[in-house]
């Protein structure tokens, strides 16, 4: 956002990465036993955190993201001149699947079905289509696809994205062959979109972390006037501890009240504030609206985005202005719009305003919290560019620098209990047990409502005691029949890692 190319070197545009298939022994082994050949080869997607800014990467605010040290694989074995797919899980909760293309355009997706291949699916199908914009032959290609995650199952840390990452690269290299190449811009263009076609109405910030991570680096990543992703680097020493509350966040299931909500709030919040200030919105309605509505609004008062770190100060400057339309125009109804108050606002009648905001995407509400989701979308854009403008001055002070980090997380969380409404008790007694135990900072990472959370440490005394009381005060007190390998995997400790890749035999690399 508002930082100038002389600052900002883009990573988009560099190929995903080709590894030996020997990393992958435990996938490939358990590909044999299961289909009875070697695989040709696996493509990996990692899992993602959100450093901070969660619920704005919709309204095209960026966000400060990394991938992490757990992943999906998806070890491939291409059956040429085949129209069968056969997809298998190494979780037993997940029935084997199998299908034969071509399935019509939309490939069976049914987004009123809960089906772990449904997100096999959206890949494959994104990966389609840009093989065909390409001008590529879609010959027939059937696969054998052995799944195996790391990243937890409704945790927040973006599971569904890194399957359909993962998917969408083992297409394109089951159809291009040995010698596939693909940027890392054009596999996160054509997966930002994919969930749409589950009926979630997300970002991309989840599929930019995933495919662009780079090691010990937080990822800026801008998603207007174009999709960017810049790497900045952490001081020395800092890991973030990733905590599963183990409340399981589904969005697919929980979409009309929770996500997809907060979408249609935020277009309407936009809308309104909009209609107040006289400002014309280009193209359709939606979430990024909040983001137009500043930027127009701004062009007026402060119209030349300067460079380098004054660029920063100046987005700085048009947030703080935005918060200031929002208490203004939403302020004075901050308990709530029913839909005739809303539609009142536009100057439309209630079917009017029915049909033009609540029917896209399925929501349900007793009120519509414009204020506060308005409040939290301006607040947080701003908190991330604090971090940026912390990350891209040089540290002379590691501790202030993590104390200054820290509180902006745990203002960041704060924001989204009260807010965005998509925090719990258990995010707030892991996020107060980190911050008592040595953390820095800790809050929400994720759409929220259960998943994980995520603490910043530096030095591993910091996360081992962090551990060890998430240990004693959390999960041996509310879950105290969980395994020890349960346990283990509750808590992830993590630098930032490196994004998708694609392994092959090593005689062929």
């Amino acid at each position: 956002m508002y930082l100038c190319d002389e600052l900002m070197t883009s990573e988009l545009s560099m190929e995903v990465p080709v590894y030996c298939l020997d990393k992958c022994s435990e996938v490939t082994r358990r590909f044999f036993e299961t289909y009875a050949h070697d695989a040709d080869f696996v493509a990996r997607s990692p899992g993602r955190v959100n450093i901070i800014g969660d619920h704005i990467d919709y309204c095209n605010f960026s966000v400060l993201p990394m991938a992490i040290d757990v992943e999906m694989l998806c070890a491939v074995r291409v059956l040429p001149h085949e129209t069968s797919i056969t997809l298998t899980n190494a979780d037993p909760r997940f029935a084997q699947r199998q299908f034969d293309l071509p399935l019509e355009d939309s490939l069976g997706i049914d987004p009123a079905t809960s089906d772990w291949s449904n997100y096999f699916k959206c890949g494959l199908l994104v990966a389609h289509k840009f093989l065909q914009a390409g001008s590529e032959p879609l010959h027939d290609v059937g696969m054998q696809v052995f799944c195996q995650g790391s990243v937890p199952t409704g945790g927040g840390l973006s599971s569904s994205a890194a399957f359909i990452c993962a998917t969408a690269l083992a297409t394109i290299r089951a159809h291009r062959g040995r010698d596939c190449v693909i940027s890392k811009q054009d596999l996160t263009r054509i997966t930002v979109d994919a969930e749409h076609y589950l009926g979630i109405n997300n970002g991309g910030m989840d599929q930019c972390a995933s495919v662009c991570g780079q090691r010990d680096h937080a990822m800026y990543v801008e998603f207007k006037p174009i999709l960017k992703a810049t790497p900045f680097p952490l001081p020395r020493g800092v890991q973030f501890v990733v905590s599963n509350t183990l409340v399981v966040s589904n969005k697919f299931e929980t979409a009309p009240t929770n996500y997809n909500l907060r979408v249609v709030e935020c277009t309407i919040a936009a809308s309104i504030i909009a209609k107040r200030y006289g400002i014309t919105l280009k193209g359709d309605r939606g979430p990024g609206d909040l983001r137009d509505v500043i930027d127009t609004y701004c062009d007026g008062l402060m119209p030349d985005l300067r460079s380098g770190l004054e660029g920063v100060d100046q987005g700085i400057a048009r947030l703080a202005t935005a918060l200031d339309l929002v208490e203004e125009t939403l302020g004075p109804k901050s308990k709530g719009y029913t839909t005739a108050e809303a539609a009142d606002a536009l100057g439309m009648s209630p079917a009017q305003f029915t049909t033009e905001y609540l029917t896209v995407f399925p929501v349900r509400f007793h009120t519509l919290q414009l204020y506060n989701r308005a409040k939290h979308v301006f607040s947080e854009a701003l908190r991330v560019l604090l971090c940026l403008r912390l990350m891209t001055r040089p540290v002379t002070d590691t501790q202030r620098f993590l104390t200054t980090f820290g509180a902006l997380m745990n203002e960041s969380q704060s924001s989204c209990r009260d807010f965005c409404d998509c925090s719990c008790e258990e995010t707030e007694q892991i996020s107060q047990i980190a911050l008592e135990n040595g953390a820095y900072g800790s809050r929400l990472t994720g759409a929220g409502w259960g998943g994980c959370t995520i603490s910043l440490c530096h030095g591993e005394e910091s996360v081992l005691s962090v551990k060890k009381a998430l240990h004693e005060q959390y999960y041996n007190k509310r879950f105290p029949h969980l395994s020890q390998r349960e346990l283990e995997a509750a808590i992830i400790i993590s630098k930032p890692e490196e994004g998708s890749a694609l392994y092959e035999h090593c005689t062929a690399v």
